[in-house]
């Protein structure tokens, strides 16, 4: 029986399809990290449509000369209760890079030397090493009040790790739902921060990656003219699946689900080709008949909350304020600042608070009409379809 994954399988590879153009575009530009050139990469691209799957790929098929990392900063925040700090961003990419060394059991110790030696050279008065957190069986220390040795040390340590081998040729770092680290006390900073250290080391490459719209304040913080980067992340959108290609992936890798023409044109229509909600679709429906576009609408309602299961837990999260300011795009189809400001029914400023939140969140997009409008069509299924069956929205 074939399984279209809606969550991350153990064998990547297996599951796979497609996307050898963005594979081969990335891989082009990480391979500089061989070469002393450090490659710096800003992915974007939908919710659903595949980044983290992608990028998980492209880091197991690095060769052996190439230590990788991915930090998925939702996971720190979500163990943090949604108080991001540096601090918490810095250990977490400190015990990630214990946990990729750990892999290489064979080579580590050439290393441990001189890893332990930068940490002999750190002023201990300053830290609190009562956490257990290891790396090579020497303990890593809690920050208290010595932020900049501790973010020294991490963002030094990738390169020292390649200079110490002959074996290693570069070190990657994927920083997924990087767009989270607008949470941290001073975003700004920690991206400078990161920069700076960036800039002078030869074989580490970064990998900023998250579900964020092209004109988010997040994505000028980071990369615009005047951000940190200053526009020297190559930036690459990745694109849902085309029409064909839908066809192509549900021939492949569904359970034999078979469609009229219309009935397939309706399916594209609400997954728009992003493969969670090709798969979380597919999964719910019925692989014994032929789907047309009747059995495609009445599915997605009766099933709108697995199909849709994202957007439950996403609106979860927003406050009463981004709640009516998302209602009212999708009830007026869209609008521009200046109705929202006297429309909405908030001040300028929580208007701006909003845009700025929900750009950032990749849920909704500035459109050529000088309108916001909502990013997804599938949360605008979803809304409606809960207002049609409940009479209101969901609270």
């Amino acid at each position: 029986m074939k399984i279209m994954p809606v969550s991350m399988p153990k064998d990547i590879d297996k599951y796979f399809f497609n996307r050898t153009k963005d594979i081969n575009m990335i891989n082009t530009q990480l391979s500089t990290v061989k070469f002393d050139i450090p490659p710096q990469l800003l992915i974007t691209g939908y919710r659903g449509v595949g980044k983290t799957f992608l990028l998980r790929k492209i880091l197991n098929d690095q060769s052996s000369d190439i230590l990788t990392v991915f930090l998925d900063i939702s996971e720190i925040m979500g163990r943090q209760k949604g108080n991001l700090t540096e601090e918490e961003v810095l250990k977490a990419i400190l015990n990630a890079i214990g946990e990729t060394m750990a892999q290489h059991k064979k080579s580590y110790k050439k290393w441990m030397e001189k890893i332990a030696l930068n940490i002999k050279k750190l002023e201990l008065k300053d830290y609190d090493f009562s956490n257990n957190i290891e790396i090579f069986d020497i303990p890593i220390p809690v920050i208290s009040d010595n932020y900049d040795k501790l973010s020294k040390f991490v963002m030094e340590l990738p390169q020292k790790i390649v200079d110490s081998s002959d074996e290693l040729n570069g070190f990657i770092i994927v920083i997924d739902e990087f767009q989270l680290l607008k949470n941290v006390e001073d975003p700004e900073a920690f991206f400078w921060l990161m920069r700076s250290f960036a800039q002078k080391q030869f074989n580490v490459g970064y990998v900023f990656t998250g579900s964020v719209s092209k004109t988010a304040e997040i994505i000028n913080m980071i990369n615009g003219q005047e951000g940190a980067f200053g526009g020297r992340l190559i930036q690459i959108n990745i694109d849902p699946f085309t029409f064909d290609e839908t066809k192509r992936y549900i021939d492949e890798k569904s359970n034999n689900l078979k469609f009229t023409d219309e009935g397939f044109k309706r399916f594209y229509a609400c997954t728009r080709g992003i493969p969670l909600y090709i798969n979380s679709l597919s999964s719910v429906l019925p692989n014994n008949s032929v789907c047309d576009e009747n059995i495609i609408k009445q599915t997605l309602q009766l099933n709108i909350d697995q199909v849709a299961i994202m957007w439950i837990y996403i609106w979860g999260r927003l406050s009463p304020g981004e709640k009516d300011f998302i209602i009212y795009l999708l009830e007026h189809d869209g609008a521009t600042r200046a109705t929202l400001d006297q429309q909405l029914g908030y001040s300028k400023s929580s208007v701006t608070r909003f845009i700025d939140s929900l750009l950032n969140q990749g849920i909704i997009e500035f459109s050529r009409g000088n309108k916001f409008v909502l990013a997804d069509k599938m949360l605008q299924f979803w809304l409606k379809i809960k207002f049609e069956t409940n009479g209101c929205y969901p609270l």
